[in-house]
């Protein structure tokens, strides 16, 4: 029996035990269809479907991966994939349920996972229960478990530096969060091969990010172009909508209004694509008043 089958029919059996429907179960996860498929093992459920159902069925969400035959690999995979998608969805409580589930895992006590795990809770830290110095010690804590070299930082303590420096953004603290955003900057020119480019990119949004703030425009729209044809490059649309909103806002502080409105329109578009309503209504507000000052001028 295959991975899929073999989940599938325990998602089935599970779901028996619990005297639940298909429509119960599925209710705000799934489609009632998919799960019949996911039942039937005809296709595969994602890691953040099953992490849903695991929770409604009362079961560890490893449960589906012991059934499935899958590696430790493959589910300390899975679980930092969807650690970082509520990251990425800023869905903070769902990161510190997953978090506190899983980080006395006996698989997960190496340094690198222990790592992984108190960067998440860092910044759970900060966004759930507005503890800033508490975030702060736990990242920095975080970026000493695997530090080997005095000059050389790794990708990972790299991304851990990345949420340092937002944490002093969002705290107001730009010109230090500027400087930790270029240390990021700096310590990924050493590094012989970047290997996730999502990293750079987050650099240099959060760079465009701070400077817009500080009101150093033409240096925000240097930095979010940079970040920009990154994602050109490798093909993505992470932070390409933001990354235009930059851009268009910058343009517009500049008096290029023309320009600066033709950005926000694109980073409009990237929003539609992704479905990301707030966004989109937040930037339409801000283009109605730079067409009111377009008008008057």
């Amino acid at each position: 029996m295959n991975d899929k089958k073999q989940v599938g029919q325990l998602i089935q059996d599970l779901r028996k035990i619990a005297e639940m429907t298909t429509v119960e179960l599925s209710e705000g996860i799934c489609t009632e269809e998919e799960l019949h498929r996911f039942e039937q093992g005809e296709i595969h459920a994602s890691s953040e479907v099953l992490y849903h159902l695991s929770k409604r069925l009362g079961v560890p969400m490893n449960y589906f991966f012991e059934a499935g035959e899958l590696t430790p690999n493959d589910y300390s995979k899975e679980i930092k994939s969807t650690i970082r998608h509520y990251i990425r969805k800023r869905d903070y409580e769902t990161v510190l349920h997953m978090v506190n589930k899983e980080k006395d895992n006996p698989m997960f006590q190496d340094p690198f996972h222990a790592q992984f795990f108190l960067w998440h809770e860092a910044i759970c830290d900060y966004y759930i229960k507005n503890k800033f110095e508490q975030a702060l010690r736990k990242l920095e804590k975080a970026i000493a478990f695997t530090r080997t070299s005095e000059q050389f930082y790794s990708e990972k303590e790299i991304a851990i530096l990345n949420s340092i420096a937002i944490i002093y953004e969002e705290e107001g603290h730009l010109k230090k969060a500027f400087s930790t955003f270029m240390e990021g900057l700096q310590h990924i020119a050493l590094l012989p091969k970047l290997k996730d480019p999502l990293v750079k990119i987050r650099i240099l949004y959060g760079l465009s990010r701070a400077l817009l703030q500080m009101e150093r425009y033409e240096k925000s729209v240097k930095y979010a172009q940079a970040g920009l044809e990154l994602c050109i490059q490798h093909e993505t649309l992470y932070l390409l909508g933001e990354l235009h909103y930059q851009i268009g806002e910058a343009l517009c502080q500049l008096g290029e209004l023309k320009e600066g409105i033709a950005y926000l329109e694109k980073a409009i578009t990237v929003f539609e694509i992704e479905q990301n309503e707030a966004f989109v209504t937040i930037i339409q507000e801000e283009m109605s008043k730079y067409h009111e000052i377009k008008k008057k001028s």
